[in-house]
C-alpha cells in the first residue's frame, strides 16, 4: 500500500472514532421525572371490617412508622376508594383505622397517599433481658466455662492384655448357618 493511502485510512479511522466519542459526550443526561400526582405507598390489606363500630383491621407485612391520625386510602379490586384514619391501636402486624368515608371491604389494599418517602419499618421488638453475670449467687454462663484451656486430645494405645477386635470373615463360605435352619 502506498503511504498516502495509509495516511488517508488512518485519518478516516481517526475521524470516525472522534465522531463516535463525541456523540456520547454530547448526549443529554436523562432528567428524573416526577412521579404521578396520585402516588401512594402500599401499607397492607384489610383483614376485617366492623361497620357497626366503624373501623377496619389492617394487616401489614412490615408495620410502618405512621402516626395516628394519618389519612389512608382503601382501594378495592374494582377501583372503589374509601378514606380511613389511622387509630393508635396496634398489635404486632395489625393496625386499626376508623372509616371516614366509603365502605371498605376485606382484601382491599390500604395505601398511604402522597408519600415522598416510603414509611420506615417499625423498630424491632426488644430482646428479653438476660440475667446479670455480676451476681455471684446465680450461676451464669460464665461460671460454666473453665478458666484454663483444655489439653489437646491424644490417641491412646489399647491397655496391655486387651485382645484386638476380631477380623471380619473373609467370605460367605466361612460363616455358620443360622440357628434353627437345617
Amino acid at each position: 500500500m502506498k503511504p498516502v493511502r495509509r495516511h488517508c485510512l488512518a485519518l478516516l479511522l481517526l475521524i470516525v472514532c472522534a465522531q463516535l466519542a463525541g456523540c456520547s459526550l454530547l448526549r443529554k443526561k436523562p432528567e428524573k421525572k416526577p412521579g404521578p400526582v396520585g402516588q401512594a405507598t402500599l401499607i397492607g390489606m384489610i383483614e376485617m371490617v366492623n361497620p357497626e363500630q366503624n373501623y377496619v383491621v389492617i394487616r401489614c407485612d412490615t408495620p410502618p412508622a405512621i402516626q395516628p391520625g394519618t389519612e389512608l386510602i382503601a382501594l378495592s379490586s374494582l377501583g372503589t376508594r374509601s378514606r380511613l384514619v389511622l387509630s393508635p391501636e396496634r398489635k404486632g402486624y395489625y393496625l386499626t383505622a376508623d372509616i371516614k368515608e366509603g365502605s371498605p371491604s376485606v382484601a382491599n389494599l390500604v395505601l398511604l397517599p402522597h408519600s415522598e418517602e416510603p414509611p420506615a419499618p417499625a423498630p424491632p421488638l426488644p430482646a428479653p433481658e438476660t440475667p446479670s453475670t455480676n451476681d455471684a449467687s446465680t450461676p451464669g454462663p460464665a461460671s460454666a466455662v473453665p478458666s484454663t484451656p483444655l489439653p489437646a486430645l491424644q490417641p491412646q494405645a489399647p491397655p496391655p492384655g486387651a485382645t484386638p477386635p476380631a477380623a471380619p470373615a473373609a467370605s460367605l463360605d466361612d460363616l455358620e448357618p443360622p440357628v434353627g435352619n437345617p
